[in-house]
C-alpha cells in the first residue's frame, strides 16, 4: 500500500469517529468541573457529563457493527504490519492524538 492510500485510510477513520471523539471530549469540561472521563464507570460525573457518557457507549455500540470500520482497520493493520520503517504507525499514531500528521 502506498502512502496516498494509507492516508486516505486513515483519513476515513477519523471521519467515522469523529463523533464518538467529540463525545468524548465533552466529557469532564463542565461547568461542575466534575471528576472527568473514566472508560469503565461514571462515578464523579456530573449528571450532564453521565449523559454525555451514555451518549458515548450507544456510539461505541454502534461502531462495532460498523463492517467499513472493521474492514479500515484490518487494512490499516495490515499496512502498520508490513511497513518495516515504523512510518505508518507513527502517522497513525499521531492521527488518533489530533496531531499533525507530517
Amino acid at each position: 500500500m502506498d502512502q496516498a492510500q494509507f492516508m486516505n485510510l486513515v483519513w476515513r477513520l477519523e471521519e467515522i469517529l469523529m463523533h464518538r471523539d467529540h463525545l468524548k471530549q465533552q466529557i469532564g469540561k463542565c461547568v461542575s468541573q466534575c471528576g472527568g472521563y473514566d472508560a469503565d464507570e461514571d462515578e464523579g460525573l456530573c449528571p450532564k457529563c453521565c449523559e454525555v457518557l451514555m451518549q458515548v457507549q450507544k456510539e461505541e455500540e454502534r461502531l462495532q457493527g460498523n463492517k467499513e470500520l472493521d474492514e479500515i482497520l484490518k487494512k490499516l493493520k495490515n499496512a502498520c504490519d508490513e511497513d518495516k520503517t515504523g512510518r505508518y504507525q507513527r502517522i497513525l499514531e499521531q492521527s488518533r492524538e489530533g496531531k499533525v500528521i507530517q
